[in-house]
């Protein structure tokens, strides 16, 4: 979901994605949202080993982690919902695992976008990584849409103003 959500968001604001070779492979785009500047990332190593990639961009740009936001799809959210947070543990989802491991810390930003769990018995690292069913595409655009929006909310107020705003506007959206 991460890597959706910033490919939506690149084209709206005139960024593009330049691959990064060396290791960990990543692409970033760095640019300006709303005049903030603003550096997106997309880890190009399986998912459990992500947060090599945020460290080392991180690391190289100085960035504190009230300024990170880490986007990631959340089963325990329902198809189409999502949820700004601060902070707190892995959830199961290995990328994150990966993440706190790399940054040595649990405390930073994150934006769940819910995609609900198997109906059928499906081992979950297929179910995730399944093309999502066509009657789900409009769920998935509009949430993609809000979550785009919460995240030029995140740039220019923070994590409680996401939190916040989007955390209630989904729930009356649904």
């Amino acid at each position: 979901m991460g890597f959706t959500v910033l490919g939506r968001l690149a084209p709206r604001f005139g960024l593009d994605f330049i691959p990064h070779r060396k290791f960990p492979p990543y692409e970033s785009m760095s640019g300006f949202i709303r005049n903030i500047p603003a550096i997106l990332l997309r880890p190009l190593t399986y998912m459990n080993r992500s947060g090599d990639a945020v460290a080392s961009v991180l690391n190289f740009y100085k960035i504190s982690l009230d300024k990170l936001l880490v986007i990631h799809d959340d089963l325990d959210l329902p198809l189409g919902s999502l949820k700004f947070v601060q902070g707190g543990g892995t959830g199961g989802h290995k990328g994150i695992r990966s993440i706190i491991g790399s940054i040595g810390s649990e405390e930073f930003s994150r934006l769940k976008i819910g995609i609900g769990r198997p109906l059928n018995p499906v081992p979950i690292d297929k179910y995730v990584l399944s093309p999502f069913l066509s009657e789900e595409a409009p769920v998935i655009d509009k949430v993609l849409d809000i979550g785009i929006e919460g995240m030029v909310c995140f740039l220019e107020k923070g994590i409680e103003a996401a939190m916040n705003e989007f955390n209630v506007k989904i729930k009356q959206s649904m």
